[in-house]
């Protein structure tokens, strides 16, 4: 079933998004982030947790299930730091964002146009270049005109509404459990400016998606994803990867 221009998620993929929090989940989030860098005004890096996860794997299992599942989420976990020069604009809470990636990636199959790359398990920027050579020698192929236009979406992630984005999820038939998850990670969301080592008051956040963030591409290839559905609806020319449903 499609709705607003795009595919529907399957009911069945409910069940596998809400699915309780296993070990193998927080494992994988862990080791999956970087090493040395400390991810919040805290100081701790995620090579601590690293190192210590044995020891510590059953109160963070806890934690992230309070987190996910029970939707408990406080105000300072939502919070980034801008640090002026170097630049940075980080999720506070990236473990909780790679274990919701993880979960959301396998049905962006399902949902996302079949041009789609960006996010794509299986799928890389080599697949795009790929496609554009294959039109053009196609086009040279059979003499047939060919316009190749590229589009700049400049300050793409930030000019993104939050309004937008919670609309957008919800359309495509994510579980009320998933959406309110996600929504409770960027919903009174702030940001506090680090400058000389004073740090500013809160600044609430009602639009962009965070820079760094392990869930960032996945929202942004959904919030693109109408956009492809109604130029592929709308122009004329070659139509590549079209899937059979």
């Amino acid at each position: 079933m499609a709705t607003a221009g795009h595919q529907w998620l399957p009911e069945s993929w409910k069940v596998t998004l809400d699915r309780p929090l296993t070990t193998d989940e927080l494992y994988r989030a862990i080791h999956k982030g970087g090493g040395r860098k400390a991810p919040g005004r805290d100081g701790i890096s995620n090579e601590f947790f690293k190192t210590n996860l044995e020891r510590l794997k059953e109160e963070m299992l806890e934690i992230f299930t309070q987190m996910l599942v029970k939707q408990k989420l406080t105000e300072f976990q939502k919070r980034g730091v801008i640090v002026c020069i170097p630049k940075s604009d980080k999720a506070v809470a990236p473990d909780l964002a790679r274990i919701v990636e993880g979960r959301i990636r396998p049905a962006l199959v399902e949902v996302l146009h079949a041009s789609q790359h960006c996010g794509v398990p299986g799928k890389s920027i080599f697949d795009t270049v790929a496609t554009v050579r294959d039109a053009v020698v196609y086009a040279e192929m059979v003499n047939a005109p060919l316009c190749v236009l590229s589009l700049d979406f400049k300050e793409a992630l930030h000019k993104i509404s939050h309004k937008y984005l919670f609309t957008i999820l919800q359309s495509y038939g994510f579980s009320d459990a998933l959406l309110r998850c996600i929504e409770n990670m960027y919903t009174n969301a702030t940001s506090v400016v680090h400058i000389n080592g004073h740090i500013s008051g809160p600044i609430l956040i009602q639009s962009s998606i965070r820079q760094g963030c392990p869930l960032s591409m996945a929202l942004f290839a959904l919030c693109l994803n109408p956009l492809l559905y109604r130029l592929d609806q709308t122009l004329s020319g070659l139509r590549i990867h079209q899937r059979q449903r």
